[in-house]
């Protein structure tokens, strides 16, 4: 508050704050300092649930109560990339490239099963297993900034993995 004049009364009064609001004998009731600890970020570190509170705390954070919850709308993509199939046919891409980037010939690490013609566009081969290849999630993302995300072809993929 450098350059400002602050009255006697003024300086007085901030003298008499040193406690803030509490300062005039307004005390915490044991159970609001319990309310205060359980709500604390780190309270619940390190401590076991019982089956009673896992249970209560997962209906909590169901449905309408999820702070995520969007109405029930799942997008159509949402809900096949979720979808036991979908992680079939990425296993599958996985396995037949012996989970080898096929770019860099480097196995494992982050990888992505990519689709060669587009997941969106053609809905009919978006689990065929010939219709994906294993790629880096570098190498991917280099593809999709090098070709964009739609409208790909499998010529495309040729020429990115002879660069």
């Amino acid at each position: 508050m450098k350059g400002y004049k602050l009255s006697e009364a003024t300086k007085a009064k901030m003298r008499g704050n040193k406690n803030g609001r509490f300062n005039k004998g307004n005390k915490l009731t044991e159970e609001h300092k319990k309310h205060m600890r359980e709500n604390h970020p780190r309270y619940w570190l390190g401590k076991k649930w019982t089956e009673e509170q896992k249970k209560k705390r997962s209906l909590s954070q169901m449905g309408d109560k999820n702070p995520k919850w969007r109405g029930g709308i799942s997008t159509e993509n949402e809900r096949i990339r979720g979808c036991i199939e979908y992680e079939i046919w990425r296993n599958g891409v996985f396995a037949r490239d012996g989970y080898t980037d096929q770019k860099t010939g480097k196995r494992g690490g982050d990888i992505v099963a990519h689709h060669i013609l587009n997941f969106s566009s053609h809905p009919e081969l978006r689990f065929a297993i010939d219709n994906g290849i294993t790629l880096s999630v570098k190498a991917h993302n280099e593809f999709h900034k090098k070709y964009g995300k739609s409208n790909n072809t499998r010529e495309q993929l040729l020429d990115f993995l002879n660069t």
